[in-house]
């Protein structure tokens, strides 16, 4: 078993520190945040993530795992992977000013021969800046990207679809990809460069992918069409395949908007401009808007003083997160608009500088609402009785932006049920 040390502990960083001790490893976790430290050395985690305080407290019982503020704590590691937030800044381009700093440090304590892998997303030939603020020639830098999606994170690090390792040095690539004892996974060899551009390719094809469907039904709305047909039958081409293929309030979180925007930047730097980025980002602000005028639309042409509540305020199920969430987007419009919002949202109870309402209980969030909008596609919401929602709406409209909850049940107890892609 390797010795791995894991620098940062946000997403990426604790699910993979958590998955590689649950192999077998012994993983030393580094954050600056002194409290995370502390919270999840007694086995707490500071996120909200399928099964991970299970994992860790497994973990930390057998030893496989601690977490240290202290960068001399990863002396004894072969492996050493960078798993540090490259944030959006204003121009669209991602700050790689953590990764570029925390090379520094790591150039003072880092084992002789050891492997420092890049897993954050990060622009292309981040490699060879990391490469040259360490000034190590014993130290191989390898490009491996994560692909972990929130809310199934543990999951995609014990059942990837593939690993992708760059790296100047085949023996090295390979030591990587080893550490997953991922059999069933393909694993991708390529060069470092090449690997940085996957992982921004590839989430950057899914996000224009999701933008060309919420205009699809956009587009089938106008023409009373069901894009839900359409859809499903555009999914049988295996060409095209059957995921990402459901409208909703626009995409999120903080991958999809933050890499579509880098890699924009980064193809505008090289003069190779990506029109279809431009296109995407720009469709995203229409989904919102449009989900808006169909509550809008539904009160009457006016949300001034009309109260509204919604059901989901992260980004999507099964996570906490909020960040760069359709849900909150759609929410500061309907303030903007005028309109006075509630919310429920099984794990999100509160949302910093947003001038909302967020009740502890669903039937709480209901109380006298002008309309019911779901925005997040949590499966709880399915068990909820119209009959019950009934009795506390002022009036009974539900728009359902993501096509989850039955419309027949819901017409049958007398509610104007408004869904996406159809009339």
């Amino acid at each position: 078993m390797a010795k791995i040390a894991i620098i940062g502990t946000g997403y990426v960083g604790l699910a993979s520190a958590v998955g590689f001790a649950q192999l077998g490893h012994d993983v030393v976790g580094i954050d600056i945040d002194e409290t995370k430290v502390q919270k999840l050395t007694s086995g707490k985690s500071p996120i909200f993530e399928k099964d991970i305080e299970k994992f860790l407290v497994k973990s930390l019982k057998k030893k496989k795992i601690t977490f240290s503020t202290d960068y001399k704590k990863i002396s004894k590691a072969k492996f050493v992977f960078l798993c540090l937030p490259t944030p959006q800044l204003d121009d669209g381009s991602a700050d790689t000013s953590y990764i570029l700093e925390s090379s520094k440090l790591l150039s003072k304590h880092i084992s002789d021969s050891a492997t420092l892998v890049i897993k954050s997303t990060v622009p292309v030939n981040t490699w060879k800046s990391v490469k040259q603020v360490l000034n190590r020639k014993d130290v191989s830098i390898v490009s491996n990207p994560e692909f972990l999606r929130e809310g199934t994170a543990l999951e995609d690090f014990f059942k990837p679809d593939r690993i992708v390792v760059g790296c100047e040095f085949e023996k090295k690539a390979k030591e990587v990809a080893n550490l997953y004892k991922a059999k069933n996974a393909k694993v991708v060899f390529t060069d470092n460069t090449s690997a940085e551009i996957i992982k921004y390719a590839s989430n950057s094809f899914l996000a224009i992918k999701l933008s060309f469907v919420n205009e699809i039904a956009a587009y089938a709305e106008s023409t009373d069409a069901n894009a839900l047909e359409v859809l499903h039958a555009m999914g049988l081409d295996k060409r095209i395949g059957k995921e990402f293929l459901k409208p909703g309030p626009g995409w999120g979180g903080m991958c999809f908007p933050k890499d579509v925007s880098a890699l924009k930047e980064s193809a505008r730097e090289k003069n190779v401009p990506i029109p279809l980025l431009d296109a995407a980002l720009e469709s995203n602000l229409k989904a919102h808007a449009r989900i808006v005028k169909k509550i809008s639309d539904a009160l009457g042409g006016s949300l001034k003083d009309k109260k509204v509540a919604v059901w989901g305020l992260a980004f999507k199920a099964n996570t906490d997160d909020t960040r760069f969430s359709p849900a909150i987007s759609v929410v500061e419009l309907l303030i903007a608009a005028g309109a006075k919002v509630t919310a429920f949202d099984p794990v999100v109870k509160q949302v910093k500088g947003l001038a909302i309402d967020v009740k502890s209980e669903i039937v709480q969030s209901v109380e006298n609402v002008d309309a019911v909008v779901v925005l997040t596609e949590w499966q709880e919401f399915k068990l909820i009785k119209p009959e019950v929602i009934g009795k506390a709406v002022k009036q009974k409209i539900v728009i359902d932006s993501r096509n989850l909850l039955d419309k027949s049940k819901w017409e049958k107890q007398g509610f104007r049920f408004i869904g996406n892609g159809y009339n």
